[in-house]
């Protein structure tokens, strides 16, 4: 029951969405330009901001977690947030990273991110060896909002177990798949057509939503499509 209500609230949000983002089409205001590998989005304002695609590059593999891994020419693999995570979360204000040498397992907690009173650990793509951080984002954590698959790459590993870890994680065709699977199912749980049609237009999300929602949905949506524990 907490899940449908969940997916209520949230889905609600998108459908919201739409219809500010029709009244904005009728008057013809410039909406946020997305360009290859830079996001230029609308700074915060006094309400949500609306709606736009969400972009699953094919140059990265997915974690249904929410977190992408890439590998780089010198067999090491490049990890960061998705831009669902970016979305949902709103302004970063903060990332907690591990230290240089430290141990990652693949789908435990590798990063926390903070916004405001949010805070969602996001679990490890892959296992490995911490060897990079990115300094950048560290001291700049909005880098993640405005580039979450390139100059927002949060720290690089030295995996142990690629071969057999990898077929854990999704192309980007893949995760679109799985990722609108648990959107139909989250939506199929209430009988509400027109959330399921806002769905299917772009997958857009608010901005922020997740500093929206009330702290028992907080940890049911942290659950549900992050697959890790409320904090």
């Amino acid at each position: 029951m907490v899940v449908i209500l969940v997916a209520f609230t949230f889905f609600g949000l998108i459908l919201a969405g739409a219809i500010v983002r029709h009244v904005v089409n009728k008057r013809e205001v410039p909406r946020a330009v997305l360009q290859m590998g830079q996001m230029r989005l609308a700074p915060v304002a006094a309400v949500p901001a609306f709606g736009r695609a969400l972009q699953f590059p094919k140059e990265v593999y997915y974690h249904y977690g929410h977190a992408w891994a890439k590998l780089d020419e010198d067999k090491r693999v490049r990890v960061g947030l998705d831009d669902f995570t970016q979305q949902v979360m709103g302004d970063i204000e903060d990332i907690e990273v591990p230290s240089v040498g430290s141990q990652l397992k693949q789908g435990e907690t590798a990063w926390k991110l903070r916004q405001g009173k949010r805070k969602l650990s996001q679990l490890a793509p892959l296992g490995g060896t911490v060897v990079e951080l990115n300094e950048k984002l560290i001291k700049d954590p909005s880098i993640a909002n405005l580039s979450p698959y390139e100059k927002g790459w949060i720290l690089k590993i030295q995996p142990k177990a690629f071969s057999e870890e990898m077929p854990e994680l999704m192309d980007s065709f893949q995760f679109q798949v799985h990722f609108d699977r648990l959107k139909a199912k989250l939506s199929s749980s209430f009988n509400h057509q027109s959330l399921g049609v806002v769905y299917g237009d772009g997958g857009e999300v608010v901005k922020g939503a997740g500093g929206i929602l009330e702290e028992r949905l907080w940890k049911v949506l942290v659950t549900e499509l992050f697959h890790s524990s409320p904090e």
